[in-house]
């Protein structure tokens, strides 16, 4: 008889042991998956050395490679190279043939894990994995490839984040404006404060500076830190729980892209322009937003008659503040802020959100964006979401060209 590894039957044990007591999935996440992960499944852990110099500035840059390294995969390492931050790439899947001798020449570390915690789970053990090297870097990055970047044309994020000046950068944030149903959107005041309850830094793209780098209280957070197997409590022990420990510790911070900035820009705007973002927001399929959006896709190619241009910029506004910024104006981002980031998720929701980031997609000039236009396309066959409504062709018009 083959008994299963020791930490298989162990873990098996564990699992069953929480079942037969009830023990509550939030008691458990908070207080004994960690140090479960940590005693019988950290050990599988595979880490590599690769040839590129470490130097004081790494990039921990996580991947799910169901494919393999993808050529995007492949561009982003090349590029935080370029930026001069040694990667260190985190794969929640295993790593080999061409892949890993690739990785070997092209990244300072690379490890392969058990997907476990979703992506704080792999920021952490990358984290954890440089060990005493933490005190030897001014700045260390984290990544994940939920979005394309760099997008061909943008700005350099690193360098703009590093000019922030601050302890802890992002490219974004989310929910940092009062809370506004979708059929109330005409009532939204635009103020964004750090200090509502879900208020976040993106964790997309992160850049922390050496004096938190360096605190004994940042290596307690990662050591601490639950990890969750629900998407939701991810985003709230993770996003908003490092954010927060950020706020409570008092270290500095920011992000990139201003979003008190939002109406100043649109209010600069032509009506057709405005018209043209409204009709492009991604919802992400939020129902609640589906009777207004589906009003503006049935207007006629330029300013409704049932929504006026203040209408439309507190919808837009309404809409951003509910979802996120980086999912719902990625157009807007990139043609406005040379926003280096482009979201995912939107290819593989829903036919209109779908349709809306081809569109963009095909805009993106260079052999570069010809790969993410492909991995779109990929994407979006894999979900079925071929065909729909074509999105109009309205000249995006930036406020300084007008």
């Amino acid at each position: 008889m083959n008994l299963p590894p020791w930490w298989k039957a162990k873990r098996e044990l564990h699992r069953l042991s929480k079942q037969i007591l009830g023990l509550p999935g939030k008691v458990y996440d908070q207080f004994l998956a960690t140090p479960h992960h940590d005693l019988f499944e950290r050990h599988l852990v595979e880490r590599f050395d690769g040839v590129v110099p470490r130097g004081d500035r790494v990039a921990i840059y996580l991947v799910f490679p169901s494919k393999g390294l993808l050529p995007s995969h492949k561009l982003a390492i090349k590029h935080l190279k370029e930026c001069g931050y040694a990667p260190m790439v985190v794969s929640n899947l295993p790593i080999t043939g061409a892949d890993h001798t690739w990785l070997s020449q092209n990244t300072y570390k690379f490890l392969s894990r058990p997907n476990v915690g979703y992506d704080f789970g792999g920021y952490r053990e990358g984290f954890l994995s440089l060990d005493d090297e933490i005190e030897h870097l001014n700045y260390l990055a984290f990544f994940n490839d939920s979005t394309w970047f760099p997008i061909p044309g943008s700005r350099d994020w690193l360098p703009q984040a590093e000019a922030l000046d601050v302890a802890y950068a992002a490219a974004a944030s989310s929910f940092g404006t009062p809370h506004v149903g979708f059929d109330d959107f005409r009532n939204i005041e635009w103020k964004v404060d750090v200090n509502l309850r879900n208020f976040h830094y993106c964790s997309f793209a992160l850049l922390v500076r050496k004096e938190l780098l360096h605190s004994r209280s940042f290596r307690r957070y990662w050591k601490s830190l639950p990890l969750t197997e629900q998407k939701n409590r991810v985003v709230r022990v993770g996003e908003i729980g490092m954010t927060k420990f950020v706020l409570r510790r008092g270290f500095t911070h920011g992000s990139t892209y201003d979003l008190a900035t939002l109406p100043d820009v649109l209010n600069g705007y032509s009506d057709e322009a405005i018209f043209r973002v409204a009709r492009n927001l991604i919802t992400l399929g939020h129902h609640e937003a589906s009777p207004l959006v589906e009003l503006i896709q049935a207007a006629p190619d330029g300013p409704s008659l049932k929504l006026e241009r203040e209408d439309l910029i507190k919808l837009i506004l309404t809409v951003s503040g509910r979802i996120g910024v980086a999912y719902v104006l990625p157009e807007f981002l990139y043609k406005n802020h040379g926003f280096s980031f482009l979201k995912k998720s939107p290819l593989a929701l829903n036919q209109r959100d779908s349709n809306i980031a081809i569109e963009f997609g095909k805009t993106l000039e260079s052999p570069n964006g010809r790969i993410i236009e492909h991995e779109m396309h990929n994407i979006r066959q894999e979900k079925g979401l071929i065909g729909g409504f074509k999105v109009p062709s309205i000249p995006f018009i930036p406020p300084h060209e007008e």
